[in-house]
């Protein structure tokens, strides 16, 4: 048996054997699926299986597409999450800032009406937000109905970048609130502003972990 070069040679072994017993190819995927393997290893595998059974290669369709569209959907959801949470910080800055008015502000920021201070702010998180809520159903509608997907390649990159944002604004907001502890300026505005801060990028943070892996691989 003349057995073609795969990235997972043991997955390959394993269907060799389970096919020379006569277990069906439902059984097989459905038990390593449910063992942690992605269904697209498996199918890679029985790509690999049946090649070298039939002495031909398994037609492959290009996936340029479906990478496009995987792009764009994950790029807008990054895009609207990023809108509305940083639309939504800004709204409770000022909401802050009015509650708690800092002394070295100029008079014509308290002077200026709350409503034109948050106005944009309000229509940014009214726009995107629903924008960001489908788009993120229609991912998770995609997952559902192709589980292989979660191991796509863009998938995995555009996730990977807005957990690294993520983490490097949580981390920023950690050191800006311990240097002012240091150094003792801490206020209840100050307190607050970093809490907005964290709260939003970690919910950020926890998001994209939550949504990295299949929900099998999280089990």
């Amino acid at each position: 048996m003349s057995t073609p070069s795969v990235s997972d040679p043991e997955l390959l072994e394993f269907v060799w054997a389970a096919k020379r017993h006569g277990v069906s190819d439902e059984f097989i995927v459905s038990l390593l699926c449910d063992r942690g393997w992605s269904e697209r290893r498996v199918y890679a595998a029985f790509s690999s299986f049946y090649s070298d059974t039939l002495g031909m290669p398994v037609p492959a369709r290009s996936g340029h597409v479906e990478n496009a569209r995987d792009a764009f959907y994950y790029l807008l959801n990054f895009i609207t999450l990023g809108f509305w949470t940083v639309a939504l910080g800004q709204v409770f800055y000022i909401l802050i800032a009015h509650a708690f008015p800092d002394a070295t502000q100029t008079a014509p920021y308290y002077n200026e009406s709350l409503r034109d201070q948050i106005s944009w702010q309000v229509a940014v998180v009214v726009i995107a937000f629903p924008v960001f809520v489908f788009v993120h159903t229609l991912i998770r509608r995609e997952l559902s109905k192709r589980p292989d997907l979660y191991d796509s390649g863009v998938r995995r990159w555009l996730t990977y970048l807005a957990l690294v944002i993520a983490a490097i604004v949580v981390l920023a907001d950690g050191v800006w609130f311990i240097s002012a502890l240091l150094r003792g300026e801490l206020t209840v505005r100050f307190v607050l502003d970093s809490l907005v801060l964290l709260i939003l990028g970690g919910g950020v943070f926890l998001y994209y972990l939550k949504t990295i892996d299949a929900p099998a691989a999280q089990a």
